[in-house]
C-alpha cells in the first residue's frame, strides 16, 4: 500500500486540485454545462430542431422550465453532443454538472497517467500539470465544459496508433470529431501518413455514429448544421464580430484590416479584402508545415503535438479550457532532448499561456490586446524550432508567401452590405423589435431575461416586406443576396428598410440593421 502511494504521490496535487473545484462548482453557476444539459434535455423531449441554434428560442425556451438567471447558446455544438448527454438528463441540472464532472476529471487523470506511463516518463512530473494548466483545469469544471472529455479521447486516438491499433485508432478520433469537429485536422495527419485504412474506419466510424445520432435527432438537425451552423462557426461567427477574448490569428487579422462603424472604428489598416488573403496564407503555410514536419519526422508523438498547435492556432475562436490539450506538447517536452534551460523557458511560457488572464491587457490598445496570442506563437515558433529542421519552417514561409501573391492578384473588393442602424453599441442578442409614434423599441435577451429600449426613430410610415429564402424582397425585387439570417423586415418612410440580421454574428445574434431602399 505505502509503495503505490509513493509512486502516485505526485498525482494528489492534481487530484486535490480537481476535488476542491469539484466542490466549488456546486455553488458557480450553470455557466456553459447549461447549453448541453439543455439540450440533451430538448432532445428527449423531442424538441430538438434548428431552433434550438437560434439563442433567444434556446433560452426562452429555458426560461419556460423555471430556469433563470441563465444565457445559454447552443451553437456551435455538434447535435451529437446533445445525444451524448441525455443519460445526464434524469438528474436535476446541478447534480447532472456534479457527476459530469466528476466523470471528466477522472477521464483526466487517467489520461494523464496513461501518456506519462505510455512514453516512460518519471511519474513524478505528474505534478507539473496542475501548476502550468491550472486555469484550464479550473474552467473547464467551473464552466461543466466537454475538453477533458476530448482530452481523453485524444490520448486514447495517439496511443492507440503508437500501438497499431488502427480501428481503435479511427474509433476515438470519429468520436472526437463528432464531439467538437475540429479534431478533423488529424485526418491530415493520417492522410500525409499514408494512413489510408485509419481514414476508411475514421470515415466508417462517423457514419455509424452519425446515423445513430439521426435515429433519436433526425437528418434535419444535421443538414441544418453542417449548412447553417458551422459555416458561420468556421468563420470565427459565435456570438458578435469582434471578440478579442478568442486571442485568436482569425481575430487578431479581422482587428487589424476589418472596419465596423461601431466595434471596429479604427482598424490599423481600412482593408478588409487583405483580411481573408492573409488567413488563407496563414493557414496554408501552417498546413504546408504540417506536411512537412509529418513526412520528415518519424516521432508519433512530436508530430500530433505539432497538429494539436496547429489545431489552436487554425481555430478562429480560443479558450483557456481548450489549452488543457496542450498537455501533449509538454509531454514532448519532457521527452524530447532540448536543453534543460529550453525547456524551462517553453515550461514558463506555457504556463502564461494558460494562466495569465486576459483581463490585464484586453483593454490595451491593439495589438497590445493580443499578448496571449503572441505567447501562443511565441510558444509554437521555439517548440518548432527545438525539436524539427529549421529549413521546414522556411518552405511553409515561401508556401504562405506564394499563396499570398495569387491573393493580391486575385482579389476583390468586398460587396456592400448592410450598415447598423444604431450607431451606440446595442446588446448582443437582440430578438424583436416595433415602430410607433417616432419611436423604435427593440428587445433583447440577457442573463436576466427579456428586456426592451426605445429609441428615437422619425417614422412617417412604414411598410412589412416579405423574406424568402432569408432574402428580402420589395415589389418582387430582391434586395438582399448574403447568406445571414434575416427577420422582420420594414420598409420605412419609402426610403429604408430596416430589419434584424445576423450578419457577422453567431447565428441568430440579431442585430438592427438597414439599407437604403
Amino acid at each position: 500500500m505505502k509503495s503505490v502511494i509513493a509512486k502516485y504521490f505526485s498525482l494528489i496535487p492534481l487530484l486535490f486540485l480537481c476535488l476542491f473545484y469539484i466542490a466549488k462548482a456546486i455553488y458557480f453557476p450553470i455557466h456553459d454545462f447549461a447549453n448541453y444539459y439543455f439540450g440533451a434535455h430538448f432532445l428527449t423531449e423531442g424538441q430538438f430542431n434548428s431552433t434550438i441554434y437560434f439563442p433567444y428560442e434556446f433560452n426562452k425556451a429555458i426560461s419556460d422550465l423555471g430556469y433563470q438567471n441563465i444565457f445559454a447558446s447552443y451553437a456551435p455544438n455538434t447535435p451529437f453532443l446533445a445525444l451524448l448527454f441525455t443519460p445526464l438528463t434524469l438528474f436535476s441540472v446541478t447534480n447532472a454538472k456534479i457527476l459530469f464532472n466528476l466523470f471528466s476529471s477522472a477521464l483526466l487523470i487517467i489520461s494523464c497517467i496513461r501518456l506519462i506511463r505510455f512514453y516512460n516518463i518519471n511519474l513524478k512530473y505528474l505534478f507539473i500539470i496542475p501548476l502550468l494548466f491550472f486555469v484550464p483545469i479550473k474552467n473547464n469544471i467551473l464552466f461543466g465544459q466537454v475538453y477533458f472529455l476530448l482530452f481523453f479521447l485524444l490520448t486514447e486516438t495517439l496511443i492507440s496508433y503508437e500501438n497499431k491499433q488502427l480501428k481503435k485508432t479511427a474509433f476515438y478520433l470519429s468520436l472526437a470529431i463528432l464531439l467538437k469537429v475540429f479534431p478533423v485536422i488529424f485526418v491530415l495527419f493520417f492522410l500525409i501518413k499514408k494512413e489510408f485504412k485509419i481514414i476508411l474506419y475514421t470515415a466508417l466510424f462517423g457514419i455509424l455514429l452519425l446515423g445513430f445520432s439521426i435515429l433519436f435527432s433526425g437528418v434535419n438537425i444535421w443538414l441544418f448544421f453542417v449548412t447553417s451552423v458551422l459555416p458561420k462557426a468556421s468563420n470565427g461567427e459565435i456570438a458578435t464580430a469582434f471578440v478579442d477574448n478568442y486571442q485568436s490569428v482569425f481575430m487578431f487579422l479581422k482587428r487589424m484590416l476589418v472596419f465596423d462603424t461601431i466595434e471596429n472604428p479604427k482598424p490599423v489598416f481600412h482593408a478588409a479584402s487583405y483580411f481573408s488573403i492573409l488567413l488563407l496564407a496563414f493557414k496554408f503555410g501552417l498546413i504546408s508545415l504540417g506536411y512537412f514536419i509529418t513526412r520528415a519526422c518519424k516521432n508519433n508523438l512530436y508530430v500530433y503535438s505539432f497538429w494539436i498547435l496547429a489545431s489552436i492556432l487554425f481555430s478562429p475562436y480560443g479558450s483557456t479550457y481548450s489549452f488543457i490539450i496542450l498537455v501533449f506538447p509538454l509531454i514532448t517536452l519532457l521527452l524530447s532532448e532540448i536543453s534543460v534551460l529550453k525547456k524551462i523557458v517553453l515550461g514558463a511560457i506555457l504556463f502564461l499561456i494558460n494562466n495569465f488572464s486576459v483581463s490585464f491587457f484586453i483593454e490595451k490598445n491593439f495589438p497590445f490586446s493580443f499578448l496571449r496570442l503572441f505567447l501562443l506563437v511565441i510558444f509554437s515558433l521555439l517548440f518548432l524550432i527545438s525539436l524539427f529542421k529549421k529549413s521546414t519552417l522556411v518552405k511553409s514561409f515561401a508556401v504562405s508567401f506564394f499563396i499570398l501573391l495569387i491573393g493580391i492578384f486575385f482579389k476583390q473588393e468586398a460587396l456592400e452590405k448592410s450598415k447598423p442602424l444604431l450607431t451606440e453599441k446595442t446588446p448582443i442578442l437582440i430578438y424583436d423589435y416595433t415602430v410607433n409614434d417616432n419611436q423604435l423599441t427593440y428587445f433583447y435577451w440577457n442573463e436576466k431575461g427579456e428586456n426592451k429600449k426605445s429609441v428615437y426613430l422619425k417614422v412617417d410610415n412604414w411598410k412589412e416586406l416579405d423574406i424568402k429564402n432569408q432574402q428580402i424582397f420589395y415589389k418582387n425585387k430582391q434586395l438582399t443576396f448574403d447568406k445571414n439570417n434575416k427577420i422582420k423586415p420594414l420598409l420605412i418612410n419609402n426610403t429604408e428598410i430596416i430589419f434584424l440580421s445576423d450578419e457577422n454574428k453567431g447565428i441568430g445574434f440579431y442585430s438592427l440593421k438597414y439599407y437604403p431602399k
